[in-house]
C-alpha cells in the first residue's frame, strides 16, 4: 500500500464531505447573508440615488461588510 493510499484510506469520503460543506454553509453562511439582506434592506436610504451597477455594488457591499458597519456606523456610498 502506498503512502498515497493510506492518506487517502484515513479521510472523508467525497459524500461526507459534500454533507460537512452543506452543513457548513447552513450553519455560517446562510445566516450572515441574511442578517446582511437585512441590514441592508434596513440601511438602504443613501442607495436611492443610485442606479444600475453602482446600486447592485453597493448592495452587495452592505450585505457582506455588515459587521463593520455596524461597529463602525458608517454608510457605503
Amino acid at each position: 500500500m502506498t503512502t498515497l493510499q493510506a492518506v487517502l484510506n484515513r479521510q472523508l469520503s467525497i459524500r461526507q464531505l459534500f454533507h460537512l460543506a452543506t452543513a457548513g454553509f447552513v450553519v455560517v453562511v446562510l445566516p450572515y447573508l441574511l442578517i446582511g439582506g437585512v441590514w441592508a434592506y434596513n440601511h438602504s436610504s443613501q442607495l436611492d440615488h443610485l442606479s444600475g451597477a453602482d446600486k447592485v455594488f453597493s448592495m452587495i457591499g452592505e450585505v457582506i461588510a455588515w459587521p463593520v458597519l455596524l461597529v463602525a456606523d458608517v454608510q457605503l456610498r
